[in-house]
């Protein structure tokens, strides 16, 4: 009957499946009648979803709440470009504060990739609009019954000083709903906050009950019911939390409204799951239809036959949407573990659940079609997600069949920890294995489960090298628990006590810098080129000098210091550069007011604020506020102008050049030369066929005369942009000052967010070349390059190269030269190929690989030619051995082989074949390795001689072993195994060698 009965239930399924939409509202129709209500009645603007990477909250690994963009609006550090706006963001909670993961697919409506449609107002309306908005348009355009509806308010919070909102109790009153249905709750429940720290206040809460009942549920609100869920959270921004726990107030107050679309679309469908609906079953019909399992029946019971399956699907589909999301974004894999465990762990699911390894391949271009009208990004960039998503199989496949031993045994005892992404955690095995040894003894938490103790979770995370995903990850799947805020206590106070354990070091005082002015670099900016010199121009700096910093201790003046010590200032304004963006710092001198001058050898920035290290001349004086001349040393930086703006414009080209996935890792620009390692997905990899493109597309745009357009922009300006800036995943940019650097002419576009220092014009860069590739790991490659008079002189080095090549083929071709003298010059000359950076001799890349391409048959070609000639040395001595040794006087051959000596390797059987009328022991000396070989025809064999026999006397001598060759007799034909020799003992081992074989013969040989 229960087996019936799920055929029946999936059946009503999959009518309900085939005819939802043309009994329903549809998802896209709900989303517009959300952002059309505060278009059309209330004046707002509509903003764009931001990527789902926080490239400017170091806070977070992912947006996680449609506040994460306005974050900076909210702190009052950016002007917002309208007061009131409406959006639909794309969210993902998998860790941290917010953190779904474990839950999903177990229940209707957890997600790990969500929609949260909001209204904003940025210091606009309040609480009463915000209120009042929200409830007309609950039931009004969407039509929910009010008496399916609950509200909650904040109750308070004592330690904090935070009052209960009354204020927000008393609007929804004047709304009109009854007291029983006005709700309070606590922090848990009705204070939001971003994370750690970061803006928040207070919230009020739209619940909807599920079941339509006419009782009064008050009682059952937040209480984890899965048929009385929160549907709209509305947010009084008013607050910060700060680094320490504390709250203060905000400039400005704010709304900010987030509902689950998800949640909505179930309601608005009639659905009591969110994977219910339009948005999901369409991705449950491509799972079925591809791996031709049972389909989807919606069963949410663990009781349930079909359960662990139906689980299976919506996990599917869930980690589908949010690996998608999350590449059409331009998230890596090797930048996000956690992306990189959720693919994976789709990965698995579908191979064990559906028995389908390439199963994503199939449902990530479904959800594009679902999802794509309202995020164009997940079409336009759906090829390069699943070139990602193939790589990323790939590695996983690999990186499974070459775990260790005792990782794949573990797997196979407890199949559940392949989930972990721990095939490539070496101390993942003894973490395990402690667990179990101890977790019988763990005391029980409030929840009921037992929780880790913090000494153990400390070694796991120190010793064995678990990061706190995979410790939380594994307590989930262990039915153990973990107060990770505890934890985090115990981590602290281990760093204090390690750092407390370095002898000085708290003894070293404290510089508060704080009270300083900060410093104005935009001076660093000012400067020119002169095209006539092909130089820049780099104006010096007046500045005031704000603070000395001696020993860690701020002084107001300083004199009678010794020669070559060093003193810190800090300035007012400075022009020089420090190390950021990958570019090193500048360098240089400053000037006092009387002329003297003293080397400024590193710049730092702290707060704000740059400290210019200083070597002191002795007999000098500097006090707080001298006007001194700051000047940066023109050459270097001019080296890294030019080397930045060709790093920027490497970056274009292998984007322009390959055809798969590109992304920056990273960059070190100096004023020598520059170096990025750059990823690329995809079957093309970078070539030297690619790599001459990349460089002729170089100097093309060098060559175009291409101005860069230089501007700032701060980050509400660039998530609302019409076209695609290059950004380095994983990257933290600031909110505001962001620099975007544009070269583009024609086919040719570069954009990026760079710090650095640039050139004005392509021109000046002169010219370009690559001078390295290395692979750094399967997709990865570290490309090295130099611009201006260093890129001439490699191209010149090159053609050189080139030149001196060919011209060794030519000698070898026509037999002008002997095999010795063209043999050194091919050695040398790929020396230098392979080793002339250590002589900071820069060549072309392509130059280096096609030249080495040719020495290398060149070589190949002469080592053939010489064993050829050696072959015939060794068959002219064994003539003159047989001739000087004729066998009516010689009736067996024992001989060491000399010519051998000469050759890289030898057979002693073409030797040993040139007397078959006899027996013969052949020993041979080849690299440091002594080999033998005996032959004995068969008239010759006894019970006392035969080959194995006459040659065991041999390998006595060299400590080896003898044998036949296979499938023949030894006592016909044996080889000694070759063993290594020292040149010390070579002379006395040989001569003992064949004193003993010449006495065996002579001796036991028949006659």
């Amino acid at each position: 009957m229960q087996l019936n009965g799920h055929r029946v239930c999936c059946a009503l399924r999959k009518h309900y499946s085939t005819s939802l939409g043309s009994t329903t509202v549809s998802s896209k129709y709900v989303r517009k009648q959300f952002l059309d209500f505060f278009l059309t009645n209330h004046r707002h603007k509509f903003i764009r979803s931001s990527p789902v990477v926080p490239f400017c909250d170091p806070t977070l690994a992912f947006v996680n709440a449609g506040m994460n963009q306005f974050k900076g609006v909210l702190l009052g550090r950016e002007t917002p470009i309208h007061r009131r706006v409406v959006n639909s963001q794309k969210c993902i909670r998998v860790g941290g504060k917010h953190n779904d993961l474990n839950v999903v697919g177990t229940d209707g409506y957890h997600h790990t990739f969500f929609e949260m449609l909001g209204n904003w107002s940025f210091g606009d309306y309040f609480k009463e609009e915000a209120c009042q908005m929200a409830w007309s348009l609950i039931t009004g355009p969407l039509q929910i019954n009010p008496q399916r509806l609950y509200v909650t308010y904040f109750g308070g919070n004592e330690r904090l000083g935070l009052p209960a909102d009354t204020e927000c109790q008393e609007i929804w009153r004047k709304i009109g709903l009854s007291s029983e249905r006005i709700l309070p709750f606590g922090m848990e429940d009705n204070f939001w906050e971003m994370g750690q720290t970061g803006p928040c206040g207070s919230c009020t809460e739209i619940h909807i009950d599920h079941t339509g009942q006419s009782d009064n549920r008050a009682l059952s609100v937040n209480m984890g019911l899965a048929d009385l869920t929160e549907l709209w959270n509305i947010v009084f921004i008013q607050y910060n939390r700060e680094e320490d726990g504390s709250i203060t107030n905000l400039p400005e107050c704010h709304v900010d409204t987030g509902m689950g679309f998800e949640r909505l679309v179930a309601i608005q469908q009639g659905s009591r799951s969110n994977y219910d609906t339009d948005l999901f079953i369409p991705i449950f019909n491509c799972i079925q239809r591809v791996s031709e399992c049972s389909p989807y029946c919606g069963t949410f019971s663990t009781t349930a036959a079909t359960y662990q399956l139906d689980t299976a699907y919506r996990i599917i589909a869930d980690h589908a949407r949010m690996i998608l999301a999350c590449l059409a974004d331009g998230m890596i894999p090797d930048k996000n573990h956690k992306l990189r465990r959720i693919l994976r762990r789709a990965l698995l699911i579908s191979e064990r659940s559906f028995c389908q390894k390439r199963l994503l391949h199939e449902v990530i271009p479904r959800v594009s079609e679902i999802l794509g009208d309202t995020y164009p990004e997940m079409q336009n960039r759906l090829s390069d997600v699943l070139q990602i998503v193939t790589h990323e199989t790939e590695v996983f496949d690999l990186l499974r069949q070459s775990s260790s031993q005792e990782v794949k045994k573990l797997i196979k005892d407890f199949p559940h920890l392949e989930e972990l992404d721990v095939l490539d955690s070496p101390g993942f095995v003894l973490a395990f294995e402690e667990l179990q040894r101890h977790k019988n003894h763990f005391k029980v938490a409030s929840s009921g489960l037992p929780i880790i103790p913090n000494d153990l979770l400390f070694k796991f995370y120190g010793t064995y090298g678990l990061d706190r995903d995979t410790l939380e990850h594994l307590a989930y799947l262990e039915k153990l628990s973990i107060d990770m805020g505890a934890f985090e206590q115990y981590l602290k106070a281990a760093n204090k006590r390690s750092i407390s354990s370095r002898g000085n070091y708290q003894k070293i005082p404290f510089v508060d810098i704080t009270k300083i002015s900060e410093t104005d670099t935009m001076p660093k900016h000012e400067y020119s080129f002169d095209p006539e010199l092909r130089t820049y121009r780099i104006p010096s700096v007046k500045a005031s000098i704000l603070a000395i910093i001696i020993d860690k201790h701020i002084v107001d003046h300083v004199e009678n210091l010794p020669e070559g010590e060093t003193v810190v200032i800090i300035v007012d304004r400075s022009n020089f550069y420090v190390e950021s963006g990958g570019q090193e710092g500048d360098y240089g001198t400053i000037t006092l007011s009387g002329g003297e001058e003293m080397t400024v050898k590193a710049v730092t920035q702290l707060q704000n604020r740059l400290l210019h290290t200083i070597v002191w001349k002795s007999g000098l004086k500097m006090a707080k506020n001298d006007l001194i001349t700051l000047n940066v040393n023109s050459e270097n930086r001019a080296g890294n102008i030019i080397h930045h703006t060709a790093t920027h414009l490497l970056n274009a080209a292998v984007r322009k050049v390959t055809e798969g996935v590109t992304y920056q890792n990273s960059s070190s620009v100096t004023s020598s030369g520059m170096k990025m390692e750059i990823g690329v997905y995809g079957e093309e990899k970078l070539s030297v066929e690619n790599i001459e493109k990349v460089e002729k597309i170089i100097r093309k745009a060098i060559n175009s005369n291409i101005p860069l357009r230089i501007s700032t922009i701060d980050s509400q300006k660039l998530l609302q942009r019409n076209y695609e800036i290059t950004m380095v995943p994983g990257e933290v940019y600031p909110d505001r000052g962001l620099r975007l650097v544009e070269i583009i002419e024609g086919d040719f576009v570069s954009r990026e967010l760079c710090c650095g220092t640039h050139a004005k014009n392509t021109k000046e860069l002169e010219d370009f070349c690559v001078t390295t590739v290395r692979s750094m790991g399967r997709a990865s490659y570290l490309i090295c390059g130099v611009a201006g008079k260093a890129a001439i002189s490699a191209q010149e080095m090159g053609m050189q190269m080139t030149e001196d090549v060919q011209a060794i083929k030519r000698d070898l071709e026509s037999g002008k030269q002997q095999i010795e003298h063209l043999e050194a010059r091919v050695h040398r000359l790929k020396n230098v190929l392979q080793h002339g950076f250590q002589e900071n001799l820069a060549i072309p890349h392509a130059v280096k690989v096609t030249s080495l391409e040719t020495l290398n048959g060149i070589a190949k070609h002469i080592r053939s030619v010489t064993r050829e000639s050696l072959r015939e040395f060794i068959e002219i001595e064994m003539k003159n051995v047989l001739d000087d040794n004729p066998s009516d006087s010689s009736p067996f051959i024992v001989h060491f082989l000399s010519s051998a000596s000469l050759m890289e390797s030898v057979s002693l059987k073409k030797a040993t074949s040139l007397c078959p009328d006899r027996p013969i022991l052949v020993i041979s000396l080849t690299g440091g390795e002594i080999k033998a070989r005996s032959c004995v025809p068969e008239k010759f064999v006894s019970k006392d001689f035969n080959a194995e026999l006459w040659l065991q006397k041999v390998a006595q001598v060299f400590k080896s072993t003898c044998a036949a060759p296979k499938f023949q007799d030894a006592q016909i034909v044996c080889n000694m195994k070759g063993k290594k020799i020292k040149f010390s003992a070579v002379d006395s081992q040989l001569e003992t060698a064949l004193t003993f074989a010449r006495d065996f013969a002579s001796k036991f040989m028949p006659r």
